[in-house]
């Protein structure tokens, strides 16, 4: 057997010793660190997206038809320029509210500080041939 095999034995056999002297030796350590290991297994285990979650990967193209929808329910807000509002955000900046369902035609899009913003094109109801901008969170196919 060849020395740096031997020494790598050597190791884990060292770290299974401590590991067996730390429960003995401090149990609230030891289990408090299985503990740990489980919960961040749940963790990966669990990770990732709900399916009903929006899909922030929906690839856009330019001129095409999709519909305007909150994914937490209500009307979608079109502003003047790409930038986190509400209602309130003023008249100068809020170009129309629109109802959920709503066809829009994408024209544009930007990021700005890792938020994703599309410029659509209403098509019909109350806003109709109204453009402004909103989250790509709130459009989908």
């Amino acid at each position: 057997m060849s020395s740096e095999n031997s020494s790598k034995i050597d190791m884990v056999k060292n770290i299974g010793s401590n590991i067996v002297g730390l429960q003995k030796d401090n149990p609230k350590i030891f289990y408090g660190g299985i503990i740990v290991l489980f919960l961040l297994f749940l963790f990966l285990l669990t990770g990732g997206e709900p399916a009903d979650a929006p899909q922030m990967s929906l690839s856009l193209v330019k001129g095409q038809t999709y519909v305007v929808k909150n994914p937490n329910g209500g009307s979608v807000l079109l502003l003047a320029k790409p930038m986190m509002g509400s209602a309130d955000s003023g008249d100068e900046m809020n170009v129309c509210m629109v109802e959920a369902g709503t066809p829009a035609k994408f024209t544009e899009q930007t990021i700005i500080s890792y938020l994703h913003f599309v410029k659509v094109s209403v098509i019909s109801g109350e806003c109709q041939g109204k453009s402004g901008w909103t989250s790509k969170i709130n459009l989908s196919e």
